[in-house]
């Protein structure tokens, strides 16, 4: 056996063997760490998309309003209560007679 230093051939040992314990269990931490904050990356992707097709929705519903309000605005007096005759005919009255003739 030839006199090499202590310290020399724990360091050519450590560069055959790879990384100390110590160093491992970091690289360990680190790997958990990792992965719990990509399943928080993910949980919040999800309430994101969710929160997305939430204001979609929302939107959706106020161009259908504000159609309306469009056509309204653009009805005469008389056009305006024969939307009001027919809204009420398929809302209320087409329903109950479907009802009846069941």
């Amino acid at each position: 056996m030839t006199n090499v230093p202590a310290d020399a051939e724990l360091e050519r040992l450590r560069g055959l063997v790879g990384p100390s314990e110590m160093s491992y269990e970091a690289l360990q931490a680190d790997v958990i760490e990792a992965e719990r904050v990509a399943r928080a990356a993910v949980t919040e992707m999800g309430e994101l998309r969710g929160r997305i097709v939430e204001l979609e929705g929302h939107l959706a519903r106020a161009r259908q309003d504000q159609d309306f309000l469009q056509r309204r605005i653009e009805m005469s007096a008389w056009e305006g209560v024969m939307y009001r005759a027919q809204r009420r005919w398929r809302i209320s009255v087409v329903p109950r007679m479907k009802r009846l003739s069941d």
